[in-house]
């Protein structure tokens, strides 16, 4: 996460007068060196037309409930359940987005973890548990074993067929994904051996695995029959990579945030992509080539926009529905629907 900097205000007020601006309104020159890899990705990008969504509905939800929206996933109606980690709340949400009704999970900072029917598993990192929430009602809660580590390591936790699956990341004691059974326990786990930067990100579950995102980096993680595959995303573009190759050099102190989610919809990879400014989706083959870049109808430069999840669904044919969730400039659902040309 990035950590701000305070600047003493003497020298806000010597930038002032020397230079007869603010900090914020200067000119910089920031480093725009990028890896050969990046550049042809950069180049890639740049060849494909940009498509433009189809907004089928767009809702600031105006409650004292719904403060930080961060995960959502779809519904077999078409409906949509979102998690709020900030008034520990799951909302369900009507096709229109509309609003349904409120489940409350007291302490819970609730992720979603997985959806079948109308049983949605919810994953509270703050205490470890998987609750279970049946038809709008908790109907059962349990303890998952995610290690002895830090208890303030970042973690995810997915639905499996089997069970569920684990990412916990944390430098001191290990970074690894887990298989679990429906119980929460351990059944294999496999270590990752790099810096846990390189693997903070959303786990979503496959049909033959598991896909784990690299949110600081263009790559994603893919685990099959106990084996860890990392696929380069070629293509991916953002003005933030000069950054993170600055920090790979060791000479800025984190991370950019490339990407903030992904999913899978089909034979079809789509990735929020974390332009400063307006949504930006990029689509990928399974062999993680860009083949499609999507924005919502009439960008418009946003400094304060910023999206948190996405889902997406294919309804027919080429013809898909995503949903992000944005917690600025103030707290809501985005739904669009993009039918891939011929």
């Amino acid at each position: 996460m990035l950590h701000p900097r305070h600047t003493p205000f003497l020298w806000l007020i010597l930038t002032v007068t020397l230079t007869g601006c603010l900090p914020s309104s200067c000119s910089r020159v920031e480093p725009r060196d990028i890896t050969p890899a990046d550049s042809t990705s950069r180049a890639l990008a740049a060849s494909l037309p940009v498509d433009t969504l189809e907004i089928v509905a767009s809702e600031a939800i105006d409650r004292t409930d719904f403060l930080n929206p961060r995960t959502v996933r779809f519904l077999d109606d078409g409906g949509l359940v979102v998690s709020d980690s900030r008034s520990h709340t799951l909302h369900y949400l009507k096709p229109n987005l509309d609003h349904d009704r409120t489940v409350t999970l007291p302490e819970a900072i609730p992720y979603i973890a997985g959806v079948e029917g109308d049983s949605i598993w919810v994953f509270a990192p703050g205490n470890r548990t998987i609750r279970l929430v049946v038809g709008g009602e908790q109907v059962d809660s349990m303890a998952i074993d995610l290690g002895a580590g830090n208890e303030r390591a970042l973690t995810w936790v997915v639905r499996t067929d089997s069970g569920f699956a684990s990412k916990v990341l944390d430098d001191e004691s290990g970074n690894h994904i887990a298989f679990h059974d429906g119980s929460g326990a351990i059944v294999r786990r496999l270590d990752l051996p790099a810096s846990s930067w390189r693997y903070a990100g959303f786990l979503r579950a496959e049909a033959d695995g598991l896909m784990s995102l690299a949110g600081f980096l263009p790559w994603i993680h893919r685990v099959r029959d106990g084996q860890l595959d990392s696929l380069r995303l070629v293509g991916f573009d953002s003005p933030m990579l000069a950054r993170t190759l600055q920090f790979e050099r060791g000479t800025t102190e984190q991370p950019p945030l490339l990407s903030g989610s992904a999913d899978w919809a089909g034979d079809w990879l789509f990735v929020l992509n974390m332009r400063p400014g307006w949504l930006h989706v990029d689509v990928y083959d399974r062999n993680g080539h860009l083949q499609y870049i999507l924005t919502e109808p009439d960008p418009g430069f946003d400094k304060e926009y910023y999206p948190t999840d996405l889902a997406v669904r294919e309804v027919s044919p080429g013809q898909f529905e995503l949903v992000v969730t944005v917690t600025e400039p103030e707290p809501g659902v985005d739904r669009y629907r993009w039918m891939m040309p011929q």
